[in-house]
């Protein structure tokens, strides 16, 4: 594994740095608890519609869920506003 591999946030990163819990992000969303607890297991990926949710509810950019998600994101530009 690769140093930038590891400096890569987890989704229950993304998480704790947005200073929201899983209850509250399914409830933001309108999913269940537990299938917000399969995305964070990386059991499940969302749907686009509820990717991009969770993204604005977490303030990050769909590159950056993604990648939190394991999802190889090399030559997709990142999405984040300057």
């Amino acid at each position: 594994m690769d140093e930038t591999q590891l400096q890569k946030p987890k989704l229950k990163d993304l998480l704790a740095q947005a200073e929201i819990t899983q209850k509250e992000l399914a409830k933001r969303m309108n999913v269940s608890y537990s299938l917000v607890g399969f995305y964070i297991a990386g059991k499940k990926m969302p749907a686009f519609d509820k990717a991009v949710s969770m993204s604005r509810e977490l303030n990050v950019s769909l590159k950056i869920l993604a990648e939190s998600m394991g999802i190889d994101t090399n030559g997709i530009p990142d999405d984040s506003p300057n």
